[in-house]
């Protein structure tokens, strides 16, 4: 697999027919097959790209035959030994969530939809900076395509964000020198003072009540 090509994200799935799901990610998803092995007609491994993401595809191994591909090397027929097992007992995708960024995922939507594939619902923007949808593979593997999108509040004080990048949730008052949100106790003590106090003239008391209830309706604090 050529570098650029784990410069981004890079995950391999066990299948159940490489070469069905080599048809799915190409024909279906758009990825580009770079490399297939031992042949591209009959597929045991193949490595699918789309804008510089890779999903690798390898075929499930009988639990009979492990040993003859670890050739003596009995730690590893041991380890495979139950990894193959364990697919063949169980459903492979459970669990397993994997995000595949597009250029614009409300077009790739529609593309994809025409070519037959079923999605989760309708493109959704979410409050961590992004738009997705998704998917499930042929055996399974959920897919999560998204696209950043730029917020024009502050998921954690509801502050307008001004000049934010693609992705941004939060505001300069509520990250740290590392762009980290700051602890609850920090920006509930910003909003207190900083708003309610300095700019509604509310006193201490009032002003704490009103932060902790403003608080409670951003998505950063839900539940809190």
């Amino acid at each position: 697999m050529a570098a650029e090509d784990r410069s981004r994200m890079s995950v391999m799935f066990t299948c159940h027919d490489v070469a069905r799901s080599v048809r799915f990610y190409r024909d279906q998803l758009g990825f580009e097959l770079k490399e297939s092995w031992p042949s591209a007609d009959a597929p045991q491994w193949a490595n699918l790209v789309l804008h510089g993401q890779s999903v690798m595809l390898g075929g499930a191994m009988d639990p009979a035959k492990v040993g003859e591909a670890c050739q003596g090397d009995a730690v590893a027929e041991a380890y495979w030994r139950r990894a193959a097992q364990a697919f063949r007992e169980n459903s492979p995708g459970v669990g397993v969530i994997v995000y595949v960024m597009v250029d614009d995922v409300d077009a790739y939507a529609a593309e994809v939809r025409e070519r037959g594939i079923r999605l989760a619902g309708e493109p959704k923007t979410q409050f961590y900076g992004i738009r997705e949808i998704g998917l499930d593979d042929p055996d399974g593997y959920r897919l999560i395509f998204f696209t950043p999108v730029t917020m024009t509040s502050c998921q954690s004080c509801g502050m307008p964000l001004e000049e934010a990048e693609p992705g941004q949730m939060y505001c300069s008052f509520c990250t740290d020198e590392k762009g980290q949100l700051r602890p609850y106790e920090s920006v509930f003590e910003g909003t207190v003072a900083g708003y309610f106090m300095a700019h509604r003239k509310m006193p201490r008391a009032e002003a704490e009540q009103a932060a902790r209830e403003h608080l409670a309706k951003m998505p950063a604090w839900a539940g809190r």
